[in-house]
């Protein structure tokens, strides 16, 4: 004899409140106690489906405990001649009959029984056509009431929106987690609004959603839906993530509708709906921190955190040079040596970030250690975000009018265009601006600068990644490596085309560190930092030796008479020691 299996569906939280699971299973034990039937094992054939719809077919999808059976019985592991109890025929399906009704048959044809508790009703392989008639009438008027229902309910809440379009009435109770709801509207509450602002802060500082999460969970901060959804009380990466996009923090409400089962925008925005959180400039300064970490694959934090992470590559193969660790001591190597693709040596994290901070003295890197460059900075970094934000939009944008082409989505892509040219615009003056800031005295740069805490470190990644710069490191001995800073990911070895993106390179040999101009503009700030004297910098940007003034030309032929002619230059022409130039 077949066993029993009993499928148990509800579609909202509210029924799973109440007795619905409980009453179906109930009913699944009587038909057993009343036929002397055994009902199979719940732990291992228990099909629940909590929280899923049957008007769209959704606890059909392949995620679905309906879909499960129909494959047990589809490979056997069910045989013909066992029982499915439902509550009613509309468990099984609210779908159109046309679409329940051959699935219900089938079923039937493959000898399982189909017991509805509320009518008491069995459906066999030998049902006759009033059977057939009635289970069209129950699935055609499930499937109804489903439809006048979701009618209802959406054009409920389409009045409900156009109320807050027009007039900026409240939508009810359902509104953003940080607000509470009086008679007279939303108000801020002040414990979840101070979480907020710590998401973004941590955010802005570098700290990816996984962390922030983690973070608000060792310091034992409640979840704003614990109790009741999240019976853990435990934040989600997730959750943090929704929080980080929604523009509902700068009090912003974005009505939607359902086209075709996917939720979409309906028109514009409504600013001031909310009372805001944050500012502009607060949610943007996030935003850019999120979408440079996107940008560069970083998908992880670390309390240490990585000061090359995204911008060190391999000179010998091109891939991302990754930091690593073992027995306390940290190294950078070659991401791609552990697969045997690169033969790159390892090279100490310490000297790479020595060379890292020297690096920091040639870029406009003044908004690390003082606060008139840092203004200017944070307004480069809001213009990031929203030019981020914008661009987000535009792939949105394009997809949709690729997809679907209208005059609506191609005057919208005109305007995104527009909107990030000007921004574009602005973002390039505030970068002129910052390159009239060059690091004068390195001593006192030094002093300043913070690459031993997270955000300090976090800065200065995320202030290479802005100026587009990219170091490649290339290893020759034990203490011997070069690395080559260039504003193109593509490895700039000479006489390339990507050698023209080459700016400098550095060459750490020993104690020592080298640093080697490109173009005169570097050798110029050299002279200021106190590299090189104004003689040493005219020989740097002297490319032929011919070019060199006749007086300079002349005093270097009488101090190097003895030797093979203008091979190097000696070391009083400069104030660090030789420097060697062969011309």
């Amino acid at each position: 004899m077949g066993k029993v299996f009993s499928y148990i569906r509800f579609s909202s939280a509210r029924q799973s409140a109440g007795d619905s699971y409980a009453r179906q299973v109930k009913a699944a034990k009587a038909f057993c106690d009343e036929n002397d039937l055994e009902l199979a094992d719940p732990r291992e054939y228990l099909f629940f489906d909590a929280g899923r719809s049957a008007f769209k077919g959704k606890h059909l999808d392949d995620t679905g405990e309906l879909a499960r059976f129909l494959s047990f019985v589809e490979d056997g592991t069910i045989p013909p001649g066992s029982y499915l109890v439902v509550e009613s025929l509309d468990r099984l399906s609210r779908e159109k009959v046309r679409d329940a009704l051959p699935r219900f048959l089938d079923l039937l044809a493959k000898g399982i029984n189909v017991y509805t508790s509320v009518d008491k009703r069995l459906y066999t392989k030998d049902y006759n056509e009033l059977d057939l008639i009635i289970s069209i009438i129950s699935m055609s008027r499930a499937h109804e009431e489903s439809a006048l229902k979701g009618g209802r309910v959406s054009s409920a809440w389409r009045n409900k929106q156009k109320e807050a379009r027009e007039t900026g009435k409240p939508l009810g109770k359902l509104r953003p987690l940080w607000l509470d709801v009086t008679p007279d509207g939303y108000v801020l509450n002040p414990a979840n609004v101070a979480v907020v602002r710590r998401i973004f802060d941590l955010s802005t500082k570098g700290h990816g959603s996984r962390i922030i999460a983690a973070t608000l969970n060792q310091e034992g901060v409640a979840s704003f839906s614990a109790g009741r959804k999240n019976f853990s009380g435990l934040w989600g990466f997730s959750t943090v993530r929704h929080i980080l996009g929604s523009r509902a923090v700068l009090g912003e409400y974005q009505p939607h509708i359902f086209i075709d089962g996917k939720r979409t925008p309906d028109g514009e925005p409504i600013k001031g709906y909310f009372p805001a959180v944050l500012t502009e400039d607060e949610f943007y300064l996030a935003h850019a921190a999120r979408s440079s970490r996107k940008t560069h694959t970083i998908t992880k934090t670390t309390t240490n955190f990585n000061v090359l992470a995204g911008i060190l590559y391999c000179y010998k193969c091109g891939a991302l040079i990754h930091l690593q660790g073992q027995r306390g001591r940290k190294y950078y190597k070659c991401s791609k040596t552990t697969k045997g693709m690169c033969d790159a040596g390892i090279i100490s994290a310490p000297r790479t970030e020595a060379v890292f901070k020297e690096i920091l003295t040639k870029v406009d890197s003044l908004s690390l250690v003082q606060d008139s460059s840092g203004s200017l900075q944070k307004s480069l970094q809001i213009l990031e975000g929203r030019i981020a934000e914008l661009k987000s939009k535009q792939l949105e944008a394009e997809a949709s009018h690729a997809e679907f082409p209208s005059r609506i989505t191609a005057r919208l892509l005109h305007e995104l265009e527009a909107n990030i040219g000007t921004l574009e615009a602005e973002r390039t003056t505030l970068t002129e601006q910052l390159t009239a800031d060059k690091v004068m005295s390195k001593e006192n740069f030094f002093e300043k600068l913070d690459l031993v805490s997270f955000e300090g470190r976090v800065a200065a990644n995320n202030l290479i990644k802005r100026l587009g710069l990219h170091i490649f490191a290339s290893k020759h001995g034990r203490t011997d490596e070069t690395y080559w800073v260039s504003k193109s990911n593509a490895v700039p070895t000479p006489f390339s085309e990507e050698a023209v993106n080459l700016l400098f390179y550095l060459m750490h040999k020993g104690s020592n560190i080298r640093f080697e101009a490109m173009y005169d503009e570097y050798v110029d700030l050299q002279v200021i930092q106190g590299e090189l004297t104004e003689v040493g910098a005219i020989l740097a940007k002297t490319e032929s030796w011919d070019e060199l003034p006749p007086e300079l030309l002349a005093e270097l032929k009488a101090r190097d008479d003895q030797r093979k002619p203008y091979s190097f230059i000696q070391s009083d022409f400069l104030n660090k020691p030789p420097l060697v130039r062969v011309f």
